[in-house]
């Protein structure tokens, strides 16, 4: 029972987010609170400021929705999923011999010397993931070997 009810929210929710219709909800919420409390119908200008928002949070989800299905979204941010490591073993016979021709500065050979465990990405194969104890670095197959692209590091 409560997984169903959990999957009918979810639902509704992506409906309200997709149109932009969040706002009015909570809005209508409120609302509706008053409404049972006498508060709406006994004051006027708590009625109209009631029915102004409402007007607004509606207008607003219009707008919204119209520029995200057009694509004139003001926000580039993409959003990432991260991650997804393929395969949990490691594969140290290729990406030790390209761990070694890369070496060439004294931070890299310290990076040689630790035997970090390596993950190919799914979502570019690529891309290899080398997990240190202290960091992960994201690596470009190259045809020179691999090519350091970034580090995070852990904690």
């Amino acid at each position: 029972m409560r997984f169903i009810f959990k999957v009918i929210v979810s639902f509704i929710y992506k409906i309200l987010d997709f149109f932009n219709l969040v706002p009015a909800f909570f809005v209508l919420l409120i609302g509706a609170v008053l409404y049972f409390t006498g508060t709406l119908s006994a004051n006027p200008t708590i009625t109209l400021i009631f029915q102004i928002l409402i007007i607004l949070s509606i207008v607003y989800a219009i707008i919204a929705t119209v520029k995200k299905l057009l694509g004139i979204d003001n926000k580039k941010v993409k959003k990432s999923k991260g991650m997804q490591i393929v395969s949990k073993q490691p594969q140290t016979q290729v990406d030790d011999a390209l761990v070694e021709r890369i070496a060439t500065n004294r931070q890299e050979q310290i990076i040689k010397e630790e035997k970090p465990r390596y993950f190919k990405l799914k979502q570019n194969p690529d891309y290899i993931m080398a997990e240190y104890s202290d960091r992960y670095e994201l690596l470009l197959i190259t045809a020179n070997g691999l090519k350091k692209v970034r580090t995070d590091y852990k904690g």
